[in-house]
């Protein structure tokens, strides 16, 4: 269940570093007073499986809706929604969704490779598709009506989390090492290109791009994209921006790149998303 579109992942943004969990939502400010979003940490026995705990509710009246954008992470997520229990596959770039109604969804979202330990095929054949739950993974009718009747994220996570240990794992040290190079892309705004990242993590390039491809189910380039995208996004809010230095601090060739790449993923420059962010 994403905040910016479909039954989709975390529309908080994820635990990209920031303390509100607000990082990756585009003009978070402009959210509906009435929106919130809880997200709790996994316990410490299912750390190497998730990422975090979410639940996003919000309660607009009738004839009131907002359109919400947001740069998404790379992860699989599960969500409890009033239709069912769903899937959500990596999302290759931007995800919208027009908020309406009074709505309330718990949420799990995997670290960028667990979710390969859960299942027999590619992840990758995931990508930017959402899949009935219960077409991947055992999941009892009983357990998504238990889920989806908690009455806040403190009372559906021990839930999740009894569904969650129950489930067949095949957690390999490659999986471990794809979700440390995630990392490692949020947090160095210094790797700018597959083949630093592949040094970076000792691997071969090609290696790099197979293992994101069956794991993480995005190529290793566009993870590191939208990670790009998301930290011009972050910079916008803090005021007037100096574009042509964050250009060569993010790795573009110049500002036009940077401006380019970002008008393409969010439909607008970054200096007038910057305005009407603020």
């Amino acid at each position: 269940m994403d905040v910016s579109g479909g039954n989709s992942s975390d529309g908080t943004g994820g635990d990209g570093g920031d303390g509100d969990g607000t990082r990756g939502i585009l003009s978070p400010g402009a959210m509906p007073d009435v929106f919130r979003v809880d997200r709790l940490e996994p316990s410490a026995d299912l750390d190497d499986l998730v990422a975090v705990h979410w639940r996003v509710a919000w309660d607009l009246p009738a004839g009131r809706e907002h359109e919400s954008l947001v740069l998404s992470y790379p992860a699989v997520n599960v969500s409890f929604e009033p239709d069912g229990a769903w899937v959500t596959g990596p999302v290759s770039g931007t995800y919208r969704r027009r908020l309406t109604g009074r709505v309330a969804v718990p949420a799990v979202r995997f670290r960028p490779a667990a979710f390969r330990s859960l299942v027999d095929r590619s992840v990758s054949s995931l990508r930017d598709r959402v899949v009935p739950a219960g077409e991947l993974l055992p999941l009892p009718p009983a357990v998504v009506d238990g889920i989806r009747a908690a009455p806040d994220l403190a009372a559906a996570r021990p839930l999740v989390e009894q569904w969650l240990r129950g489930l067949p794992r095949r957690r390999t040290d490659e999986q471990a090492k794809l979700d440390a190079a995630v990392e490692l892309v949020e947090r160095d705004r210094s790797l700018t290109r597959v083949d630093q990242l592949a040094e970076r993590c000792g691997r071969s390039v090609r290696w790099l791009q197979r293992a994101f491809a069956d794991a993480v189910g995005l190529p290793v380039k566009q993870v590191i994209r939208m990670a790009r995208l998301r930290e011009v996004a972050q910079r916008a809010l803090t005021g007037d921006v100096d574009w042509a230095a964050v250009a060569t601090d993010l790795g573009y060739t110049d500002q036009a790149h940077l401006v380019r790449d970002f008008t393409a993923a969010v439909g607008t420059p970054p200096a007038r998303y910057a305005r009407s962010a603020r």
